[in-house]
């Protein structure tokens, strides 16, 4: 596959090009521009099947890029490059006829999740080029193609459809879309075979099944069947309780009826939208539209006070009563019935501050966690369980994060960072700590200093100030009472380092945070 890559950044466009080169051999990046506008005569030049492009650039953006190659006739896939704020242009791009979207910073799972989607469509198109007849003769590829609308032949598909088959515009259909999300090939096989051994011998209308990869879903099609509704009662009596039944985890299903095979793509389209109720109905009901927009659900109530307890947690450092907090917080929005738009808004704002608190108090650790990815898997999750193990991955980080090593290696600093824990209320200073330890000052403040990257004085001044936060998130005190709690005779004192090291007063601090 011959890839070129359109981006400003150097850093950001070196970056893709090597982890291009490390996923797979045959992906070749034959050429690079620096902006739309060196990138329209570069992808004229090459001719590439894929491009990926920046959406924000100098010159000419990627957005501005698409529509002149889109008017020069240029045909080739594309996947753009994004940051989290910029997710309305990537629409737009979509619009344009983008394969996909990637947020920076790019991942390597995402970025050969997404080549290999595009690699799919891709012999998908060139087989249709290279025997249109053997396509035609195969009605699961007719339909599988009109769906990914892969060809330019489909006004002759459906005419070829009406003439063989008998499927015009007045034929009734049914989809049924059954999301597999991340459970792997060997089971995806398994769920083909369990629909279309409950299927066959079933009613009097035909079906078909096929693979959706790039969307991660089985699509099962009901045509020439006089009750289209016994079809939808049998899937949700029988065909999800026997699928069910077997090792399947995370699956969705949707079912949706209309007219006319023209209306195929349009229609998996919609259902495929509606598979999040999922989230709040769960896996074994078949998500059934229009039917969805009557279910009745519950205003949004957010339990801030899980919020502030979770954030207080977080400065604490106690991952285990966090880990408890956090299943509260799943398990209230399993209570009512609520509109899993409204759930997922719920999971992201919680998330949000979550992380935001991290960072605050373990930059490493909140990089770690990575906020764009994070909330992304939120945003795109289909099923309850997808939704929660998103959320739950903070957890798991931080729980490693807890586990990393102390930096200090030798006993005297460890001792001493133990007496900050225990006295830092007092005021310990570095006189009274190396007096305590036996040591002189200028010893111990070397030590500390080579060992930990950091003086000494600095370090309690950091580690009061943690308490200060945690006391300001999870306590109702006045100013001067956490003064005092971290080590601060001095109110005022407190007010103003407080401020130089967070850049607000600890009032603007518990507004922000609390």
């Amino acid at each position: 596959m011959r890839i070129v890559v359109v981006e400003d950044e150097y850093r950001v466009r070196s970056g893709v090009v090597k982890l291009i080169g490390k996923i797979k051999p045959e992906y070749e990046v034959v050429a690079e521009a620096e902006n739309g506008l060196a990138g329209v005569d570069t992808i004229w030049e090459n001719k590439p099947d894929l491009v990926i492009v920046d959406i924000k650039m100098p010159l000419m953006d990627g957005i501005e890029m698409l529509s002149k190659l889109k008017e020069k006739g240029i045909k080739h896939k594309t996947i753009i490059l994004s940051g989290y704020s910029d997710f309305e242009f990537a629409q737009k791009a979509i619009k344009l006829g983008v394969s996909e979207y990637l947020l920076k910073p790019v991942t390597v799972n995402d970025l050969e999740q997404t080549l290999l989607n595009i690699e799919k469509e891709i012999l998908m198109e060139k087989m249709l080029e290279a025997n249109q007849t053997q396509v035609l003769s195969s009605i699961e590829n007719i339909f599988q193609n009109i769906v990914m609308g892969g060809s330019d032949k489909v006004e002759e598909m459906y005419r070829f459809l009406s003439d063989r088959y008998g499927l015009g515009q007045n034929t009734e259909f049914a989809a049924v879309s059954v999301y597999y999300g991340t459970n792997d090939r060997d089971h995806i096989n398994k769920l083909k075979i369990i629909l279309a051994d409950d299927l066959t011998g079933f009613g009097s209308g035909s079906f078909t099944i096929f693979d959706l990869a790039l969307h991660q879903e089985i699509i099962v099609l009901i045509y020439n069947s006089e009750n289209l509704q016994a079809y939808e009662r049998f899937f949700q009596n029988r065909a999800i309780r026997d699928i069910l039944g077997q090792d399947f985890k995370g699956l969705a299903f949707g079912w949706i009826q209309f007219t006319g095979p023209e209306n195929i793509k349009n229609s998996i389209n919609t259902i495929r939208k509606e598979l999040k109720w999922s989230i709040v109905l769960g896996e074994d009901i078949l998500i059934s539209y229009p039917k969805t927009r009557q279910i009745n659900t519950k205003l949004i109530h957010y339990p801030i006070e899980l919020e502030s307890a979770s954030k207080a947690c977080v400065f604490s450092n106690d991952p285990g009563r966090l880990n408890r907090l956090f299943e509260e917080f799943a398990s209230w929005w399993r209570k009512e019935l609520y509109h899993p738009a409204g759930v997922i808004e719920a999971f992201v704002r919680f998330a949000s501050s979550i992380i935001n608190v991290i960072k605050e108090t373990d930059y490493d650790l909140y990089e770690a966690i990575n906020q764009k990815e994070t909330l992304q898997k939120l945003i795109d999750s289909i099923t309850w369980r997808e939704l929660h193990s998103a959320l739950f991955s903070i957890i798991e980080k931080i729980t490693a994060g807890s586990n990393r090593e102390v930096q200090a290696v030798s006993l005297i600093v460890k001792k001493a960072v133990s007496l900050v824990n225990e006295f830092y209320k007092d005021g310990i200073t570095l006189d009274q700590t190396a007096a305590r330890l036996n040591i002189t000052p200028e010893y111990l403040g070397s030590l500390f200093n080579r060992e930990m990257g950091i003086n000494f004085s600095t370090y309690i001044k950091g580690f009061r100030i943690k308490k200060a936060k945690e006391l300001l998130i999870g306590k109702d005190l006045k100013t001067y009472e956490i003064s005092r709690q971290v080590g601060y005779s001095d109110p005022k004192y407190f007010c103003r380092v407080f401020k130089e090291t967070t850049g607000l007063t600890p009032g603007e601090y518990q507004k922000a945070y609390k």
